[in-house]
């Protein structure tokens, strides 16, 4: 690595223009960008481990992360993540990396992009030169990460080289208050008080008050993000590689009828497993599109006619458990009330 140096970061967006990565394509449809930076000699080396489980592309994404990155690609595990042979190579071109360099990425909103690949290129610049001065975090395993620089000795306390910058303030807008918010989600969208709470409080709040606006039922909304992915999660699907756009685009189907809400579930954990998918082609291939009302009466009347003598001798009551059968046959296809209503016509006929 005589020969290693850094280079500038660029613009190299139109690379990925026609890309099939759910990563980057999420960040390019919210009209961000993909940032990249030239890294001379590290061919081979931001994939070495550095210690169990850490790579120095690992310690260079910890760094974009401080950005507000969701951290980088880099040549030495490309191509991959949906990203193929044609990109990295034109990705090489445009950044003029030889075959001894590697080359790291950030697809995200173009400013957190630019300032994250510029913390990526800094700390590959320190890796030349030793190790780096800085706060870690101590891990579990017993690694470390980088949290954040070291401070300087006269950067201990506020600025004394920069003017006071005296604010007015009548142009700063009045916040609002989280338990205002929560307030305001039961009387403006209905919501009880324990799932208000959840998405004020919670870690999806932009992301809700942005689908409402969009039109995406509030109900709908709050209890994919607070209560869907939490179970997901504890069934061990990889929820977090699911992106904005995985999210919108399943709700956006839900609420317009071409997905039945039971499905939602579903729909996001086939997306959480192969993030590379689209909606509407992983419900395609999953089967998970909405039933129409003639097929769903079919499957109806199927789990009514194979359990009538029950439906004879229990009436009404044989209803909880015929419900179950029949989700379970439409494998989320349907929406419950639509079932329900159905279910008890055929009941009502033979009880």
């Amino acid at each position: 690595m005589s020969e290693a140096a850094v280079g500038d970061s660029q613009d190299v967006t139109d690379v990925f223009a026609e890309t099939e990565s759910g990563v980057i394509r999420g960040a390019l449809n919210s009209g961000g960008s993909v940032m990249a930076v030239c890294l001379r000699g590290f061919d081979g080396i931001v994939g070495h481990e550095i210690a169990p489980d850490r790579r120095l592309g690992t310690e260079f994404s910890d760094h974009a992360k401080r950005h507000g990155a969701g951290g980088i690609f880099h040549t030495d595990e490309l191509p991959a993540y949906g990203v193929t042979d044609e990109e990295v190579s034109a990705l090489r071109e445009a950044v003029n990396a030889g075959p001894e360099d590697a080359v790291a990425i950030v697809a995200d909103e173009t400013a957190v992009a630019e300032q994250s690949i510029d913390a990526v290129a800094e700390r590959a610049q320190t890796a030349l030169e030793g190790v780096p001065e800085e706060t870690r975090d101590a891990l579990e395993d017993g690694t470390t990460r980088y949290l954040r620089p070291l401070p300087g000795a006269a950067r201990m306390y506020p600025e004394t080289d920069v003017p006071p910058v005296e604010l007015d303030p009548s142009e700063v807008p009045e916040p609002e208050l989280l338990t205002e918010k929560v307030k305001r989600y039961q009387a403006e969208y209905d919501l009880g008080e324990g799932l208000a709470e959840q998405v004020a409080y919670g870690t999806h709040m932009p992301l809700f008050e942005d689908l409402v606006a969009d039109g995406i039922d509030p109900t709908l909304a709050a209890s994919t993000l607070e209560s869907t992915l939490t179970e997901l999660r504890r069934d061990d699907v990889p929820v977090e590689s699911l992106t904005r756009t995985h999210l919108e685009d399943v709700l956006g189907m839900a609420d317009g009828g071409d997905l039945a809400r039971e499905g939602v579930p579903d729909l996001l954990s086939v997306l959480a497993d192969d993030p590379d998918q689209t909606a509407e082609t992983a419900a395609e291939a999953a089967g998970l599109g909405s039933a129409e009302e003639d097929e769903v009466r079919e499957t109806v009347l199927e789990v009514v006619e194979r359990n009538e003598g029950q439906v004879t001798e229990e009436g009404m009551q044989a209803f909880s458990g015929l419900m179950g059968e029949c989700m379970g046959a439409l494998r989320g296809k349907a929406d419950g009330d639509l079932v329900s209503r159905l279910l008890r016509e055929e009941i009502q006929k033979r009880a």
